[in-house]
């Protein structure tokens, strides 16, 4: 009830912390609205095209359509997902899963930079298992120190969840590019790199460019290695410092309304210290004053200020 009363009691300081929750998640509105328009201009370019040149194909266009929808749609999940559930994001998070997308899908499936650029896809993988690790971490730490507290999981078997779920996105991920490969004949896994076709129609394989195993195993090895950086990042902050996540994760608008109300009722505690010196400075003026006021002499600090005032 005393809690109840006190949140009542302080509309003022809760609307400042609703405003702040809302301008931590204006600041990455910026970038999101720049790569929504490259975005859109990218699907509206490839439609002209379509039209335009008559080699090209509708399932490129489609696809790059396709492509384009995507990204989108990944750029408005953080801004669903923290309406809806009223949570705050960080904007390291956003900003990484933005960037992310885009590299993703307009850069390297619309402009083929995984076909130009060395080493793109295997840089991409091991961002992937960075943030999928950050995402299932912040989740995970958000529920194991929510108040109600039913269940306290000790920093290892957060890790160990953290590194599950990573390692599960890709794995489904991995069957997302086979099955777009055996549907539509695409080469997500690289399994036509190592075909060279003969005159004669027929198909000769080089193993030295490898099938799809070579690739999908070397995006899931790079992916670990991107977990496994997060984790124990993570694993020795909980151990040293359990608190230091507190606001470089996803938190629910209860948490971050609870923070900062902590750490402005820590400002105003420091507040009565002041106000006790400059009482004891008025106290010691007065004492002063009816010491030497009977003598027209003026006290120390008033002849001070008229000094200053002079000057």
């Amino acid at each position: 009830m005393a809690k109840l009363e006190e949140e009542r009691a302080l509309p003022e300081e809760e609307e400042e912390v609703l405003l702040a929750l809302r301008k931590k998640g204006r600041r990455t509105l910026i970038l999101n609205y720049i790569l929504q328009a490259v975005t859109l201009l990218t699907a509206i370019g490839s439609l002209v095209l379509f039209f335009v040149d008559d080699s090209r194909g509708l399932d490129i266009t489609v696809n790059h359509i396709f492509q384009c929808v995507g990204a989108l749609v990944v750029f408005n999940v953080p801004r669903i997902v923290s309406k809806k559930f009223r949570c705050y994001i960080p904007n390291f998070i956003t900003i990484t899963l933005y960037v992310f997308a885009f590299a993703h899908f307009v850069l390297g499936e619309i402009y083929r930079a995984y076909d130009n650029v060395f080493l793109y896809d295997k840089i991409l993988h091991t961002t992937g298992g960075v943030i999928f690790a950050i995402l299932s971490f912040s989740v995970v730490w958000l529920l194991n120190n929510s108040e109600d507290k039913k269940v306290k999981l000790s920093p290892f078997f957060i890790v160990l969840f953290t590194f599950c779920f990573t390692m599960t996105v890709e794995y489904v991920w991995e069957l997302v590019e086979f099955g777009m490969d055996r549907l539509f004949g695409m080469n997500m896994q690289r399994w036509q790199d190592g075909l060279t076709q003969l005159p004669d129609g027929s198909y000769v394989t080089n193993p030295s460019y490898g099938s799809g195993l070579k690739d999908s195993m070397t995006d899931m090895i790079v992916n670990v290695i991107g977990c496994l950086i997060v984790c124990v990042i993570a694993y020795i902050g909980m151990k040293r410092k359990p608190m230091w996540f507190e606001n470089k994760v996803i938190l629910t608008e209860k948490q971050f309304r609870r923070i900062k109300l902590e750490n402005k009722h820590e400002d105003i505690v420091d507040l009565p210290e002041d106000c006790e010196a400059a009482q004891i400075i008025a106290e010691e003026e007065s004492a002063e004053a009816a010491a030497l006021g009977e003598s027209g002499e003026s006290t120390p600090r008033q002849s001070e200020k008229s000094e200053e005032k002079s000057e």
